[in-house]
């Protein structure tokens, strides 16, 4: 009775398992860890450009002008930007006008805020990527450290915002990565040049 008793009972612990070591609990995947992302770029001339900020949205592009005559066969451009928005104008001490300037000429904060709404060029500076229509096509206009194929135009190292220009044709500015981009022309006849201008400013035409 008793051997029958203990064969049954070493029966029902091989059925349950009896004797075995329990299994193991899976080992839980790692949580993937994020990227972390980078900050976004701050514009470096916002805080010197100061309060009102011209919108980039408003961005007018360029006024293009003959700044100097140097020589007879040489005229230097200079394009300021713009901005179309009388709320700003306004803000900025321009009353009454809808197409202003970033601020007034003699305001310290006119050239960082007119870095801020021109962008930074293909040279790394700011201001203005410069262009030659030749041939109906744009040619880059070439600097220093700069290549372009546009033959009548060169950058000046010094201002992004200048151009040389030694002969007639059409030449525009447009804003550079961080700006909206926008264009301005200026053509220039044959006939300006081989003669020094009482007020070149007024020779370009748009």
């Amino acid at each position: 009775m008793h051997r029958a008793y203990a064969f049954i009972l070493l029966a029902t612990l091989a059925a349950c398992g009896g004797g075995s070591s329990p299994a193991a609990a899976p080992t839980p995947a790692p949580t993937p860890t994020a990227t972390p992302q980078p900050a976004p770029s701050v514009n470096p001339y916002v805080a010197a450009c100061g309060n009102p900020l011209p919108p980039l949205q408003s961005s007018d592009g360029f006024h293009v002008k003959v700044q100097l005559e140097p020589t007879k066969n040489k005229k230097i451009l200079n394009a300021s930007p713009e901005v179309r928005n009388a709320e700003y104008c306004n803000a900025a001490g321009f009353t009454g006008y809808t197409v202003c300037n970033t601020r007034n000429e003699n305001d310290p904060t006119r050239v960082p805020c007119d870095h801020y709404i021109s962008g930074i060029s293909d040279t790394g500076n700011p201001g203005p990527n410069w262009f030659q229509q030749v041939n109906g096509q744009w040619e880059k206009c070439p600097g220093t450290n700069t290549q372009g194929n546009a033959p009548d135009c060169r950058l000046k190292d010094e201002n992004q915002y200048l151009l040389d220009v030694f002969a007639g044709g059409v030449y525009k500015a447009c804003g550079g990565e961080g700006s909206t981009g926008t264009c301005s022309n200026c053509i220039l006849n044959e006939s300006d040049f081989g003669v020094i201008h009482k007020s070149p400013a007024g020779l370009c035409k748009h």
